[in-house]
Parts: structure tokens; sequence; C-alpha cells
């Protein structure tokens, strides 16, 4: 699909993904809206491209905003959901899901009545079991329970995929599912305790915390993925015509160990490091098996190292928390 002068809209657009998302539709030539209720998303991020895109904002929780970041959509792209990380998962499962089924709800409802060309929906690979292999294909999605860490998340993104398949089925039209795995960058909004690994170790490592607790048993094994590789894949499976189920994300792995070693040689800082075994680790090894994403879009490139990666985070932190680098 040649995504030049379509009105493609990306809920979620303001947000981690969705920002890099649009930036790359953009440079595709494509009329951009984005829908976002800037709960997490923020202008800002969306401040190289600001004068040649169209932002509806709206809580997608509510179906007039729904409808109304939808109208006259040729394609969309749905990233628009509430995540936050394994701490604030933790006690808060059936009200993650709540809040998504929402969303997926009034999705569902307007493409109902007014379909698009494409439809791509953003699910994760939070929707996998805990017990699968280390290198995860593109399981079938009801095989076991979705990963326990993140239980009412992993459901809320079955449900969507779900959901989204019977309509694409009922009314014939083009469906890309991604599962993206551990997607991490510096347009990362703070979410407090609630929030997720990397930025969480960065700010521990710059905050001057010693000793830095690594959640877990510091063993566990990630694959980590910086955004603009992911919102790149995204938007490669449309144009490549991809429909079905794919991962985005890569066989190489860290420990969380490994990766707050990371952080402190990056940064130059020196603290004491231990694990917190009491803490919720999820799964032992999480990787993607990128086989299909590579087929199906074959310039899916990883073009951000975790390292540098970590120095964008490192950014991040000086940017919003006025920290020195050292």
């Amino acid at each position: 699909m040649n995504l030049a002068n379509r009105r493609v809209v990306v809920t979620g657009g303001a947000g981690l993904i969705g920002s890099f998302l649009a930036e790359r539709l953009v440079a595709a030539g494509a009329q951009v809206i984005v829908a976002d209720d800037f709960s997490k998303g923020r202008r800002d991020y969306l401040a190289k491209i600001a004068d040649r895109i169209e932002i509806r904002e709206g809580d997608l929780e509510e179906q007039p905003a729904m409808e109304r970041a939808l109208a006259n959509a040729e394609v969309v792209l749905h990233l628009a959901s509430r995540a936050f990380g394994v701490g604030y998962s933790a006690g808060n499962h059936l009200s993650i899901l709540d809040h998504n089924e929402r969303i997926t709800g009034n999705l569902i409802r307007v493409l109902a009545r007014k379909p698009a060309a494409w439809l791509l929906v953003a699910s994760s690979s939070c929707v996998y079991p805990d017990d699968g292999p280390d290198t995860i294909t593109e399981l079938p999605l009801f095989s076991g329970e979705p990963e326990m860490a993140n239980w009412g998340y992993g459901w809320a993104k079955r449900m969507l995929e779900q959901k989204a398949l019977m309509l694409a089925k009922e009314i014939g039209m083009p469906l890309t599912v991604v599962r993206p795995f551990n997607i991490y960058g510096e347009r990362y909004t703070w979410s407090g305790d609630a929030s997720q690994a990397i930025p969480m170790q960065v700010k521990k490592v710059m905050d001057g915390d010693n000793p830095v607790v690594i959640w877990g048993s510091g063993t566990q094994r990630r694959n980590y993925l910086h955004a603009v590789d992911c919102a790149d894949a995204m938007a490669g499976l449309v144009e490549a015509g991809f429909k079905g189920v794919v991962n985005i994300g890569t066989e190489e792995t860290v420990t969380l160990r490994e990766l707050a070693e990371t952080i402190c040689r990056v940064a130059g800082r020196h603290p004491h490091l231990i694990a917190d075994a009491s803490k919720p680790e999820g799964r032992r090894i999480k990787s993607a098996d990128s086989t299909l994403l590579r087929k199906s879009y074959p310039g899916f490139r990883r073009t951000v190292s975790l390292e540098q990666g970590i120095v964008r985070m490192i950014e991040w932190y000086a940017g919003n928390f006025g920290g020195k680098v050292a």
C-alpha cells in the first residue's frame, strides 16, 4: 500500500511509539491525523512535524471522541492504550482490562459503520504465556494465560486482536496485527512507580541511588527495541501489504542486571547493584522470533543499538528531571 496522500489516523499518535510513527508517515507523504488525549503523550513529541499534521484531541474511551478521531480516515493505525509498568499492574489488572476494553469497543463500533481501507492494531508480547519458548514465534492467541505480570493488559490485547479479526473478516477490511516486544525510547512520559523498566532504571542511576535495586532476580532476559525502529516496522508492514499477526522485536537479549550495568557505564556512575527477588520479574527469557517480520518487511533494520538508546534515555532524564550527565 502506498501511503502517500492517504489520510492516516494514528490513535495514541503523541505517545512513545506513535510520535515516531507519525514522523515516519509524514516522511512517506501521508496526510497524518494524530488522535490523542495527551494523558501520556505530549505535543512537544510532535514538534518536528507539528505544521504538517492534524491533531484531534479527545479521550478515546468516549464514543464521540473515537468518532471524531476516525472521521474520514482511509488508514487507521491503532496504538492508543492504557499501559504502565509491572509495578502498577499488580492489583490493577481488572481496571487495566476495563479501560482498554472501552477503547477497543469504541474502535470496533466506529469501524463497523465506516470501514477503513486498512487497519493496523498494536497488540503486545504480553499476550504470550509465561511458559512458552524462550524465543517466541507468532503463537495462537489463546494458548494458556497471558503474561501474569501484565495479566490484565495481556487479556486486553488478546480481546483487541480477537475483535479486530472478527471485524476484519465480517466486513472484508485488511488487518495487520503487531505484537511489539519491550519498546523503549526517549519520548517517555514519566509515570512514577508505574513506569517501565528502562526509564525506571535510568532514573534510579541518574538520581544517585545507591544501591540501585533491580526488580526480580536480575537474571531474567529481555529483548529491547527502540521506538523509532518499532514505528518503522509498523509503517513498513502496512506499506508491504502484510495481513496477519507478526512480532516486532529481535532475538537478541540482555539480562536486567546487564541492562543496569550498561546504564551505569554509559552514565559514568558506579552504584552497587542488588536484586530484589520479592518484586515481580515476569518470564525468565523473552525474545521475539523475527523471521516473519523480516520476511514480510524486508526493509526492517535495527537502527538504534541498546547502547545508543541508553544514551538517548540519559538525555531524556536530563531534559525531564534536570539531572547532570557525568
